[in-house]
């Protein structure tokens, strides 16, 4: 699942898109998983929300309650204040998947300001309709850079798992090349988490990850609870 950066901006890649089946009422109604972005840092922080454009999942920005800015159907932005945290949300009745990015639209490569490139938050959720074998997935993407950090907190009442790690209650990223060998994080130039197929051309040499833990994942039906996501401030 790896789907990072500019290209994702306008379209979220196969990896971690909705697939299969395209109509949620099809299966029994299960709770819905809902995500709260929390800033704890003492700066306002802008951050950039890119869907998926795939059936079956939310494909405008502007149903988004907090979204304040339109860029396209798929992208939009919006400011969190210092110490302040939006509201639990996930879309009625279909699912939710996209990325995250803070402070910045996603870059494939290095800025003059964002000189060690640029980490987003990746996910999906409320995809049971897609049928058996369905997961809820969530990740931080690093392949591209580092440009702040971030901890997310996953629900509790359920299990999830990174592949042989068998239970992962949060998952959070450092500095740029500090990321080899945590659950949940694609590492610098790591686009299938354990080496690079196809990253940007522009990102460094990959020290992949000796297992695939870069996704963390629990059985779609066992959705529900909230999805915290934390910024911690600038790298």
């Amino acid at each position: 699942m790896k789907n990072t950066l500019f290209y994702i901006f306008v379209i979220l890649a196969a990896g971690m898109g909705c697939k299969g089946k395209t109509n949620p009422g099809a299966v029994p109604p299960v709770p819905q998983t809902r995500l709260v972005i929390e800033n704890t840092d003492s700066s306002d922080i802008t951050l950039w929300i890119t869907l998926g454009a795939t059936p079956g999942c939310l494909q405008n920005v502007g149903d988004i309650p907090y979204i304040t800015q339109s860029y396209n159907p798929l992208a939009g932005s919006f400011t969190l204040k210092a110490h302040t945290s939006t509201d639990p949300y996930a879309p009625s009745g279909m699912g939710f998947n996209g990325n995250i990015a803070f402070g910045t639209p996603p870059l494939n490569c290095t800025t003059p300001e964002f000189p060690t490139g640029v980490n987003i938050f990746e996910f999906i959720v409320n995809n049971a309709f897609q049928g058996p074998g369905a997961e809820e997935t969530v990740d931080i993407s690093c392949v591209a850079g580092v440009n702040c950090y971030l901890k997310v907190y996953l629900p509790q009442d359920s299990i999830w798992n990174a592949g042989y790690v068998p239970k992962v209650d949060s998952i959070y990223n450092l500095n740029l090349n500090q990321n080899y060998g945590l659950v949940g994080v694609y590492p610098f130039g790591c686009d299938i988490c354990t080496g690079s197929e196809s990253p940007p051309t522009c990102t460094g040499p990959c020290q992949g990850q000796r297992q695939a833990i870069c996704n963390v994942q629990r059985n779609a039906t066992a959705s529900g609870g909230i999805i915290r996501i934390q910024y911690r401030g600038a790298n």
